[in-house]
């Protein structure tokens, strides 16, 4: 990609300017935008949607999932304000480690306000006008440019935003590309991306006859009602036993649902909703790179049809969904992976499965690795981990472009290999690396440090007297 061409930078005036520019205000950008201006800094966050939240409000992602770590929830201080909030909200409705998407997105546009920080709406980052990089010292470095602004694609054109540190929460890397940094993408071997899902609720259901119908089938670790606690669960999964199977396997063989429904799918509770529901589903294994547009295009024009017949199935065989409806469908698609940016220190499967604890530790995590659609991925011989300390934990370093000298990644396009990634990319631990790169990036403007300068041990002490309760 030619990052210099498409734009016309001598034909845009300075419409907005920042010390810190966080681009996407998804679980990582909000978060870095917040933990930045809590930091003093002049913060500006730019959203290419009309909300902030990412794929936990638009793709309807939840819950949050957990690091499965002893005495959890080992978490970054802002995810304990959030999660402080969701609980304040609905009181005895509350369901552990989840949330109602809405409301997700309206508490991190408030912890915004209250924090100083200008939110940019509808705008996406388009363009990434480079400069010769500088050092601490102010000598001129062969090795490395720097960003000085970037073009935003607005309703009414291309808008210039200028900034001192950049921080790259896109989901996709999308600044960090412009910028011309190195990255990669897909499984080592046959370099496809996991499976993209279209997220979906249904409301207008009776959850006690669903919970009665679920019970009976006697796998609570599959079908269950919630009652005991954790919420109303269901799942069907290709290489996973479930009582729910033969449901789905007779709808499959009389033609009222296709057979890709059953290579994944999982229903989940929504607190506060009284009669509604959540699916993780559909998934398409077959429509990979959330980069291509066409992609994109068939993901939601097939989901859509999914999801439809999927209503006529539970409405068919499961009861409690006699006056069932479809009361949201994701507006952005559901994304695992993508681009994964080249930082100064990439995090490996070995480190994930070995459970490799760091200098500058600014998330720790025991969340499994979670490759959909991946095969032939590991040897037989895997470390045996650390019982003592039975979980790994993300470097400072995994957040430093490698590339561009004051630029920050944070979110799943961080410097992780693919299988590392699909373990880190659950939503708290992009809370804790969303909140690491902000405080980084107000450490550096306030001071002529680098990112890349900057000793990660400093960030994970900030993050601890900020509430982070790690070890």
């Amino acid at each position: 990609m030619n990052r210099q061409d498409c734009i016309d930078w001598n034909g845009l005036e300075t419409y907005l300017s920042a010390e810190v520019i966080v681009c996407g205000g998804g679980s990582a950008g909000a978060f870095a935008a917040i933990a930045a201006a809590r930091e003093g800094a002049d913060v500006l966050l730019v959203e290419s949607q009309g909300y902030l939240g990412g794929s936990a409000v638009g793709a309807l992602v939840m819950p949050y999932m957990t690091v499965r770590v002893p005495g959890e929830p080992r978490c970054s201080g802002l995810h304990n304000e959030l999660d402080r909030r969701i609980r304040e909200y609905h009181g005895e409705k509350y369901i552990e480690n989840s949330f109602d998407p809405v409301l997700h997105g309206i508490f991190l546009e408030q912890m915004c306000r209250e924090n100083g920080v200008r939110i940019l709406l509808h705008g996406c980052v388009c363009g990434a006008k480079m400069e010769e990089g500088m050092s601490m010292e102010g000598r001129e470095s062969a090795k490395k440019e720097r960003i000085c602004a970037v073009a935003v694609a607005c309703r009414d054109g291309i808008r210039k935003i200028e900034g001192k540190i950049f921080v790259d929460c896109t989901g996709d890397g999308s600044l960090s590309v412009l910028a011309g940094a190195r990255f990669e993408a897909g499984h080592p071997k046959t370099k496809m991306n996991q499976p993209m899902s279209l997220r979906y609720f249904v409301d207008g259901v009776d959850k006690e006859v669903l919970g009665d119908f679920l019970d009976s089938l006697g796998d609570p670790d599959n079908a269950r009602s919630g009652r005991a606690g954790g919420g109303l669960f269901g799942c069907v999964v290709e290489k996973r036993d479930s009582a729910l199977k033969p449901v789905f396997r007779q709808a499959v063989a009389r033609g009222d649902l296709w057979e890709q429904s059953m290579a994944y799918w999982t229903m989940f509770e929504i607190p506060g909703r009284k009669d509604g529901l959540a699916f993780n589903n559909p998934e398409f294994f077959d429509l990979t790179d959330a980069c291509d547009p066409l992609q994109l295009t068939q993901l939601q024009l097939r989901g859509r049809a999914f999801i439809y017949k999927e209503l006529q199935f539970y409405k068919k065989y499961f009861k409690g969904f006699e006056n069932a409806y479809i009361s949201a469908v994701s507006v952005v698609p559901g994304i695992r992976e993508s681009r994964r940016i080249h930082t100064k220190y990439e995090l490996t499967a070995m480190d994930v499965l070995g459970q490799r604890k760091c200098r500058g530790c600014i998330s720790q995590c025991n969340y499994p690795v979670d490759v959909h659609g991946g095969e032939g991925l590991f040897r037989e011989e895997l470390p045996k981990g650390d019982p003592e300390k039975p979980w790994y934990e993300i470097p400072y370093d995994c957040l430093v472009s490698a590339d561009v000298e004051n630029l920050l990644v944070a979110g799943r396009c961080i410097g992780a290999d693919f299988v590392a990634q699909s373990s880190v990319r659950i939503q708290i631990c992009c809370h804790s690396m969303g909140e690491a790169a902000g405080i980084a990036a107000a450490m550096c403007a306030a001071s002529r440090f680098l990112p890349g300068q900057l000793d990660g041990e400093a960030v994970a002490g900030r993050m601890k007297e900020q509430g982070a309760d790690f070890v």
